[in-house]
């Protein structure tokens, strides 16, 4: 069960399931150590039960620490972390015909994942040449990151240099 539940949270990111995994875990090694506490008392080794008793205290503690910390980044709608800022630089400015990018803006909420931003294209392309650059990247996006909602706003490079000036 402990090893489907982390299969799920690392599909799913789902804190409630991490947080039930974290109480089978620790049942788990409480059940552990008890077995082993009991077996070393019979050598004399009483002071084992305490130990592993701190022990394991610390690794509820630790670990309610950090799903508490992650279910108020959630709640928060926190950035993404700086790598996948990077990553999504690249795939977007590695995308044919796209100039450069602004704006960016990401979010997570939950298990989704939000993306914002313009793409600089050239003046003289379509509108229709503009929407497939942008299917374009929003596809390439999408491949590298599930369960994300992608908006993406072209601008042609005139208009951008013109604000920048």
């Amino acid at each position: 069960l402990i090893r489907y539940q982390t299969f799920v949270v690392t599909k799913t990111g789902s804190i409630a399931i991490k947080a039930d995994s974290l109480h089978y875990k620790s049942d788990l090694w409480l059940n552990a150590a008890v077995l082993i506490a009991l077996s070393l008392s019979a050598y004399g080794f009483y002071w084992v039960d305490g130990l592993a008793t701190i022990l394991i205290s610390c690794y509820i503690l630790y670990s309610a620490y950090e799903i508490g910390m992650e279910s108020i980044q959630t709640l928060l709608d926190h950035e993404l972390a700086a790598e996948d800022i990077t990553k999504i630089t690249t795939i977007v400015t590695n995308t044919e015909n796209v100039l450069g990018l602004h704006e960016l803006r990401t979010r997570q909420s939950g298990y989704m994942r939000f993306i914002q931003l313009h793409i600089e294209l050239d003046d003289h392309l379509t509108l229709f040449q503009a929407h497939a650059i942008a299917d374009n990247v929003e596809t390439n996006l999408l491949r590298e990151f599930a369960n994300t909602e992608v908006l993406i706003h072209q601008d042609p490079i005139s208009i951008v240099k013109t604000k920048n000036d």
